[in-house]
């Protein structure tokens, strides 16, 4: 590899890459609607949410830009954990490295070990004034916190009420202007894609079919031969993708199924069968749920020899990296409710205790719903936009649900008080970026216990006017700066590929 060395330190890159990085994104922060302008080759969007700008960021200075890509993995990382704080997370990062910027004297090492205890006692911090959301009306607060918009946070709410905290709720483009929510069936998979290459939505990292046809098996496919047939049939009646929910897939018919898809000519995403005992009971129902049938070795079947009839049908496929969920399967009414009536009739005879519960879960699985906000507006960047912050909101607010909530508008980050001086200063500043996009000159913080909703000017105990932020998101928020900090300031050297060698070598 032929590398360029810079004649700059090593930290001055560091730092550039930071605030070139985060004060893009920073005006994004809070309910202020500051929005960037992403160009690309044959379109521009317009966007406020914080991953999605770092992830089609790129610097022109290649030092600088290697380190942009670790940067961006702090929001990356947030994203991945709770969906959203994201901007957040970036803020509190270029905060820590800039109070690492005025030492002296920098012992990198040490700063870690430092930044690292102050994290651990501020998630003790954070949990232990965590406050429990169980009503509407809190459910409402909490997405109306992450999305300023009246009608919407109240639909993003009451589907989370109607699910319940264990629930599926996800977003999707609306044919409409109007932003709707949907209840339907649907299957939760505590899987995601087995290969990022099988990601279609790129922006969000995640593998999106419409309509899919989809295989359930509990065979482990590792040559070509054990995908080509299925490919085949269903491209003969031009069908050109597929979903595969299997013990797994590797090897050969891996490789089959990621270069078909990088040619642009067929499309499988593929997930792990369900984790857990009863991993074939789980196929079999979620078979039924969508009208197909279970390829299984143990019953002697050939994996080669699968008919398109076999083959379950839904609305929707969606696969992240650690989850998927199949919505508006498309089974057998008649079908699914004998399934139902069977198991029951079992369960009412069965008198091994953990039997019967499992089978008890299988009937609830059965009754899954899913619900969808199907966003829409006036024009596709506004779409676009908006979807962004609905499924910021949504996320939030499934994060409340399971974990609860402290004072939001970055109160709760100010008010943190740990070991580390660096981190407790750093934890002051998105309070202060908060006031700045909102115009606000007295940023000075509140009393602990008090807020200041910066929509309605309002200013009291948290809880009362409206003001919380998910107890995990501000967990993660923390977590994810740190754990890029750490590794900043223990860099010491910089090895990037020379991009006009490389040019030369095209040439």
């Amino acid at each position: 590899m032929k590398v360029k060395v810079t004649q700059r330190d090593s930290f001055e890159v560091i730092m550039s890459a930071v605030n070139k990085t985060v004060n893009l994104i920073k005006p994004t922060y809070g309910p202020a609607s500051n929005k960037v302008i992403i160009s690309k080759v044959t379109h521009a969007i317009v966007v406020d949410d914080g991953v999605q700008i770092a992830r089609d960021l790129e610097l022109e200075d290649p030092n600088e830009n290697a380190v942009m890509k670790v940067v961006r993995e702090t929001a990356i990382k947030t994203n991945d954990r709770v969906g959203d704080g994201t901007t957040g997370s970036l803020i509190i990062l270029q905060a820590i490295m800039q109070e690492v910027e005025k030492m002296t004297v920098r012992n990198g090492r040490k700063i870690e070990k430092e930044l690292k205890a102050g994290f651990e006692e501020a998630k003790a911090q954070l949990l232990s004034e965590a406050k429990a959301v169980t009503t509407l009306e809190e459910l409402t607060k909490v997405a109306r916190v992450s999305f300023d918009d009246e009608t919407i946070a109240k639909e993003i709410a009451e589907a989370w009420h109607k699910l319940g905290k264990d629930g599926i709720l996800a977003v999707d483009r609306s044919d409409t202007m109007e932003t709707t929510l949907e209840m339907k069936e649907g299957i939760n998979i505590n899987r995601g894609y087995i290969s990022p290459y099988m990601v279609t939505n790129p922006e969000r990292m995640e593998a999106v079919l419409e309509k899919p046809y989809i295989l359930f098996t509990d065979f482990r496919l590792t040559e070509a031969n054990d995908v080509i047939g299925i490919m085949e049939k269903l491209m003969a009646k031009k069908i050109i993708s597929l979903v595969i929910v299997a013990e797994n897939v590797e090897q050969s018919a891996l490789s089959t199924l990621i270069v078909n898809k990088m040619q642009g000519k067929f499309i499988t995403i593929a997930v792990n069968a369900p984790a857990g005992d009863e991993k074939t009971q789980a196929l079999e129902d979620m078979a039924i749920m969508c009208g197909g049938k279970v390829y299984s070795e143990a019953k002697g079947d050939k994996i080669e020899e699968v008919e398109i009839e076999d083959l379950g049908r839904a609305d929707k496929f969606v696969a992240k990296r650690d989850e998927s969920t199949i919505i508006g399967p498309k089974g057998n009414f008649a079908n699914i409710v004998k399934a139902i009536n069977d198991i029951k009739k079992a369960s009412k005879i069965e008198t091994n205790e953990r039997i019967r519960e499992t089978m008890l879960k299988r009937i609830a699985r059965f009754g899954n719903k899913v619900g969808v906000i199907k966003v829409g507006a006036a024009t596709e960047n506004e779409t676009k936009a908006l979807k962004y912050k609905v499924e910021d909101a949504v996320n939030a607010t499934r994060s409340a649900f399971q974990g609860g909530v402290v004072a939001a508008g970055s109160v709760g980050l100010a008010n943190i008080n740990t070991s580390s001086d660096l981190l407790n200063n750093a934890l002051q500043v998105p309070f202060k970026q908060l006031m700045a996009n909102m115009g606000i000159l007295d940023n000075q913080p509140l009393e602990k216990g008090k807020a200041l909703n910066v929509v309605t000017g309002d200013i009291g105990p948290w809880e009362e006017i409206g003001v919380m932020d998910p107890t995990e998101v501000l967990i993660a928020q923390i977590e994810g700066a740190v754990s890029i900090a750490s590794l900043l300031v223990t860099t010491s050297g910089l090895l990037v590929e020379d991009p006009e060698y490389l040019k030369r070598e095209e040439n």
